[in-house]
């Protein structure tokens, strides 16, 4: 199944669809036959019924992904090589990936797989992508078992699917530095799995955090530049590294050691007031989000669900921000919240999902704007003085969130 090897690059949903019908996909010198410019026709009216219901950015109709996704595996079926196929198959995977379809994401990629059609430009986002629908659909165990059965089969051409086991959630951070530091050595003869590789080791010193990770990180990232500087991962780490240092240095007002601006906003749930400045001896954690920032979500099911269930009862405060961007609406955030405060449940695990925070609305950005916030998900640590400990990307600050709240609040409970 798995006898490629190659470089990545992913395209966005709307963006990916757009050149499926763009003069430069269709070709300078004549237009397609009939039969496929029906199809076309199809992925282009799908793709315009999503835009048209979702017209600030707003969660897509299940249905509408799913017919635009239904449209280009019809085009797949009968047109399956090219590079308006290479989009479709793109934009399939960014509609399944957003409708939560794991088992059809494997079914879709290893029917792929099983042919010849799929080209270097997509084959590194299709393998995570179906290493991660394994995962959720049967947990990180099942996941392991798989990469490793595959790795063992491709043999030498194993450096993508190591970095693809690096991604599974289930191993910690030095089980994933050590499948890095595999990758590394199997890509010493090929400059670009070796930059994706360094970068890829790089993130992981970020995410860990303290400075001598951090100094690693960068040694390891000028490697990378020097190998391959257009690289998925070198691109990543860069923005990682400015991300932590603007985060750790703060700007005028919103820097280490300055008294948080003090605001007073509605609680989505129960429309009381939360006062900031009510909080004082509580560490607390601000967090901008918004229910169409898939990063935003990523950050609370990866980090703020576990810090909440870890640390609420011991002075931790984590209270989520929700900006009025996009038209975004309380009453919009509080029906996001009421479903994703119930736990997600894998087997017989409960497993995170659990939102239960406060949330209050900025109904009109005014304390997104006190705090400088131009992106989001944007954390800010505040100390049970009130003064700034962190304010920057929320991802890019996760170790050093954790590792000040252990300080003041003590270790999580087993």
């Amino acid at each position: 199944m798995l006898s490629q090897f190659r470089s990545l690059t992913a395209a966005g949903l709307l963006t990916a669809a757009a050149l499926l019908t763009s003069p430069a996909a269709l070709g300078q010198d004549q237009a397609p036959a009939a039969a496929e410019a029906a199809l076309i026709e199809a992925m282009e009216a799908a793709r315009q019924k999503l835009i048209d219901a979702t017209p600030y950015g707003g969660n897509a109709p299940a249905e509408l992904l799913a017919a635009f996704a239904d449209a280009c595996e019809a085009y797949l079926s009968q047109f399956p090589r090219g590079d308006r196929a290479a989009q479709a198959r793109s934009t399939v995977l960014s509609c399944l990936a957003r409708l939560e379809s794991p088992q059809r994401i494997i079914e879709t990629v290893d029917r792929w797989f099983a042919g010849d059609a799929i080209t270097p430009a997509e084959f590194d986002r299709a393998l995570k992508m179906r290493f991660a629908a394994v995962e959720r659909l049967r947990g990180p165990e099942s996941a392991l078992s798989e990469v490793d059965a595959a790795i063992r089969a491709a043999q030498e051409k194993h450096v993508r699917l190591l970095l693809a086991k690096s991604a599974v959630t289930g191993l910690s951070a030095d089980q994933r530095l050590a499948v890095i530091d595999e990758a590394i050595r199997a890509s010493s003869q090929v400059a670009g799995l070796r930059a994706e590789s360094l970068a890829s080791k790089a993130l992981i010193l970020i995410e860990q955090g303290g400075e001598a990770r951090t100094a690693e990180a960068r040694r390891l990232l000028e490697e990378a530049q020097g190998l391959d500087a257009r690289a998925f991962a070198v691109t990543r780490a860069q923005m990682q590294l400015r991300n932590r240092a603007e985060a750790l240095a703060g700007a005028g007002d919103i820097a280490p050691g300055k008294v948080a601006p003090v605001f007073a906003l509605n609680n989505i749930r129960t429309n009381e007031v939360v006062k900031l400045d009510g909080l004082r001896g509580k560490v607390v954690l601000l967090d901008f989000w918004a229910t169409w920032c898939g990063p935003c979500l990523s950050l609370m099911d990866s980090f703020l669900a576990d810090l909440h269930r870890d640390y609420a009862d011991k002075g931790l405060v984590i209270m989520g921000v929700g900006t009025n961007w996009r038209g975004e609406t309380a009453a919009k955030q509080l029906e996001w919240t009421q479903a994703r405060d119930q736990p997600i449940i894998r087997g017989s695990q409960r497993t995170r999902g659990e939102c239960g925070w406060i949330k209050v609305h900025d109904p009109a950005n005014e304390v997104a704007q006190t705090y400088g916030v131009q992106g989001i998900p944007f954390c800010v640590l505040i100390d049970k003085e009130g003064k700034i400990v962190y304010a920057g990307s929320g991802h890019a600050l996760k170790a050093d969130i954790l590792k000040y709240v252990q300080e003041q609040c003590g270790q999580a409970r087993n």
